[in-house]
């Protein structure tokens, strides 16, 4: 053989190796990418059976303790008829049982006893 084929056949036998070579490294992210994609009814299946099993050995929750998370106190029922009820008028600040909520021309609340009414009427403020 001459020395002329011999370097084609050696250059054939190179390109092929490298053309193999690339297939197969080819088909490696391939099926790499592949193993990226879930069956979501497979993954469902096995939350309902995990959920299941964490329900039956579910521990009681304990109970809610009487203050909120950033430390204020959670305010317990106060009936109607109670003296704690009373509200403070805005206009002479004193504790009374029954205050009128009215609207001012700036659109604020105002809660006026039954004294301050009749100014808050002359005011033209609208009640609620």
């Amino acid at each position: 053989m001459t020395l002329i084929t011999l370097g084609l056949l050696l250059g054939t036998a190179l390109l092929i190796s490298a053309g193999i070579t690339f297939i197969v490294l080819r088909r490696k992210k391939i099926s790499h990418k592949s193993k990226n994609i879930i069956d979501l009814a497979e993954v469902r299946r096995l939350k309902m059976l995990q959920s299941s099993a964490q329900s039956s050995m579910a521990i009681e929750a304990p109970k809610r303790k009487v203050s909120s998370a950033n430390g204020a106190e959670v305010r317990g029922f106060v009936p109607k008829n109670s003296p704690v009820r009373n509200q403070t008028c805005t206009r002479c600040h004193k504790q009374s049982e029954s205050v009128g909520f009215y609207v001012d021309q700036y659109g604020n609340l105002v809660g006026v006893c039954r004294e301050c009414r009749k100014s808050a009427k002359n005011r033209d403020l609208m009640p609620l």
